[in-house]
């Protein structure tokens, strides 16, 4: 992504020969927004349809960094989400500062992404940090369980290791306190994410257990507890990107015994070209199991296809066609809320296709 450096201040050397600092901070982010005609059909309720200007993942950030010699660094990150339709500043994203060793790795104390989107930088890039639209990702498929319990979000009160890059291993893990206190101490989350990579093939795994939460994902003391696992093996070469993305996640209440979880997978693939770049993401949420037994035809499938054409290094503009087909019991929506504005397609809606064709813009800066 490209940065607009704003301030640079170097520290002069001093008559003792002290080792010399530098530092600087930019600012970056990107504008994305696009027009959108999302339909609703086959469910329970009026089958809506709507064509409306909507935002897709805009936003700003301040990022430091001091050059402490000898291979060290100290940092800080300050981003926000903010809505380009309508001007209106929106949640804090990742909120941090650090310390690096360019052998030891990274340590990173503050709010914090934690499992939900790491998969994009290494395998599946369709809908995320490109031009295509939010919905257009295997966060449809990936993210919940029926549309209820999203796994993974930007977490408060993190801290994160950040591993270099030995051989082709690296990864992170990390520990948010949540909502933790004297009285509630049982109330965190665990994250690890070791990765490899070896020329065009990569590989990583994922695994996050939150304890003690309320509604999901929000960081709220409760009675729930949440696992969830994610592999992906991915292949980025000549312009070809593939991979292949299998999810568990599972939710059990400590206070009733009740258990849900569902397996789901996601297959992205894409090909870049000069300045176009053709992306596609086929997914399928198997049927949840409630207590160990089968919720019959409680599933979904999407379909996701993106052209999208550079103008420039920052500016790209994007034509998107998605559709997300629940089975009769099926309350998947799209990760960015679809009509409803929620993860879970009304209950009256059950079985309903959504359907989304989009136009947008996304210009970084």
């Amino acid at each position: 992504m490209n940065k607009t450096v704003i301030v640079v201040a170097i520290g002069l050397a001093t008559a003792s020969s002290a080792a010399l600092a530098q530092s600087a901070v930019t600012l970056g982010g990107q504008v994305k927004l696009g027009m959108d005609n999302v339909s609703v059909r086959g469910g329970g309720g009026a089958d809506p349809s709507v064509t409306r200007v909507t935002n897709n993942t805009s936003f700003w950030y301040l990022d430091g960094k001091e050059d402490l010699g000898s291979g060290k660094s100290a940092y800080y990150h300050l981003e926000w989400d903010f809505a380009g339709d309508t001007g209106a500043l929106g949640a804090g994203r990742n909120f941090y500062v650090g310390l690096g060793d360019k052998d030891l790795g990274r340590l990173q104390l503050g709010r914090q992404s934690v499992y939900f989107s790491h998969h994009w930088f290494l395998i599946d890039f369709h809908g995320s940090f490109d031009a295509a639209p939010n919905a257009a990702n295997s966060l449809n498929v990936l993210g919940t369980i029926n549309g209820s319990y999203f796994a993974g979000s930007f977490l408060n009160n993190t801290i994160r290791y950040e591993a270099p890059n030995i051989g082709g291993f690296s990864g992170m893990a990390s520990y948010s306190f949540d909502a933790e206190s004297a009285v509630n101490k049982r109330n965190k989350t665990w994250y690890v994410n070791p990765t490899y990579t070896n020329g065009p093939f990569r590989v990583g795994y994922y695994h996050m257990a939150r304890r003690a939460q309320g509604v999901l994902p929000a960081q709220t003391v409760g009675t729930l507890d949440q696992d969830a696992d994610r592999l992906g093996i991915g292949y980025l070469n000549n312009g070809w990107r593939a991979g292949l993305l299998v999810d568990r996640n599972k939710v059990t209440d400590t206070a009733s015994g009740s258990s849900q979880q569902r397996v789901s997978y996601a297959i992205p693939v894409a090909y870049g070209f000069g300045p176009h770049l053709v992306s596609a993401t086929w997914g399928q949420a198997m049927s949840t199991k409630i207590n160990g037994t089968k919720f019959q035809d409680s599933g979904a499938k999407m379909l996701s296809v993106s052209y999208q054409y550079s103008l420039s290094k920052r500016t790209q503009l994007d034509v998107s066609v998605l559709e997300l087909r629940n089975q009769k019991n099926g309350q998947y929506n799209f990760w960015n809320g679809s009509l409803s504005g929620g993860l879970q397609m009304a209950a009256g809606d059950s079985g309903a296709k959504t359907r989304m064709i989009y136009a947008g813009v996304k210009h970084n800066f």
